[in-house]
């Protein structure tokens, strides 16, 4: 055997060792995903399945990462990549600890991505098939599809994986679990629908149509921009477009947009395409509202309180009825 033969199947068993390394190194940094093997169990066995516990990944207090105990930067010298700058910003980290958030869970499943922070769930992506294949098609109408997207696209729904970030916790803190145990959060924003439906009898519906001429005028119900200002004033310019924007859209093959809520979270249809949508029932928005407040984002202590409680009086109705807003390009 040559000796140049010999020196390539050694550097290539050598790149082998490498790679095998690296990934038990991964596994050694997994964790349980928050919804890990629900994949597997209703994929088809026709489907290609991937389902995989979380990686996670540690983030020190100067801001660098280690997987396995074993810093970012290491692994990725092991497989010929710089990772010297995959680092998060200290005054991110300082930030993050002071505020008790300790991780944040990415997660894709056969439903959406789901993101959880402290193992509680926030408004995420949600989708299905239909929505997918409708995403690859609004793509190519947009002209950054690819081929066969529409056909890629659905077969995410069989990919199960996911990513924790764990920051440092201040000393003393209790270590919160990466998926909580159901709380009462959801309970409470149903019940608090429901009360509000028992009120009214029927969710509230809202829907407005707005139609854009080749010029940026714009008209509701038939009547002009002139015309509806002249009664209300206060949408005379309210619902103006830049003329960019109308001919791009136009350009593009956009015939319309629709924006609207409903009970289960906020969609965007375009050309009478569904995409993929936030989520924000069971109890999701509060979460969020939590986090606000422990993060000092709605002010100070008493302030916080009163904006808190404003904003839970007021979800109920805003996540029961159906709002539709639909503009219409020339």
């Amino acid at each position: 055997m040559q000796p140049e033969t010999m020196l390539t199947r050694s550097r290539r068993s050598v790149t082998i060792l490498m790679l095998l390394l690296v990934a038990l190194t991964a596994l050694a940094g997994c964790g349980p995903r928050a919804t890990g093997g629900a994949v597997a169990a209703s994929a088809d066995e026709s489907q290609v399945v991937i389902d995989l516990p979380a990686l996670v990944i540690d983030v020190q207090a100067d801001g660098s990462m280690t997987i396995g105990g074993q810093p970012v930067t290491q692994l990725g010298a092991m497989i010929g990549q710089d990772l010297s700058t995959l680092a998060v910003p200290v005054d991110t980290v300082n930030f993050l600890t002071q505020a008790k958030i300790q991780h944040i869970q990415i997660d894709n499943t056969a439903e959406g991505i789901l993101i959880l922070v402290n193992g509680q769930p926030i408004p995420s992506l949600a989708w299905d098939g239909e929505k997918l294949v409708a995403t690859g098609e609004v793509l190519e109408t947009l002209g950054g599809g690819l081929a066969l997207l529409d056909k890629l696209l659905p077969m995410i729904r069989n990919l199960g994986i996911g990513v924790i970030l764990r920051f440092p916790v201040a000393a003393g803190t209790e270590i919160l679990p990466f998926v909580a145990a159901d709380d009462e959060a959801a309970s409470r924003a149903l019940a608090a629908q429901q009360e509000f439906l028992d009120a009214v009898g029927t969710p509230p519906t809202f829907e407005v149509t707005v139609t854009y001429a080749d010029d940026g005028t714009w008209s509701v119900a038939g009547l002009s921009q002139a015309e509806l200002a002249q009664f209300l004033p206060a949408v005379q310019n309210t619902l103006n477009l830049p003329l960019n924007v109308i001919q791009t859209a136009s350009g593009a093959g956009i015939d319309e947009i629709a924006l609207s809520t409903n009970p289960d979270g906020i969609f965007i249809a375009v050309n009478g395409k569904t995409l993929p949508y936030i989520t924000w029932a069971d109890g999701r928005i509060n979460h969020v509202l939590t986090l606000a407040q422990q993060t000092g984002l709605l002010g100070d202590d008493l302030n916080a309180q009163t904006l808190l409680n404003t904003i839970e009086g007021l979800l109920p109705a805003v996540q029961a009825s159906n709002l539709k807003l639909t503009v219409v390009f020339p």
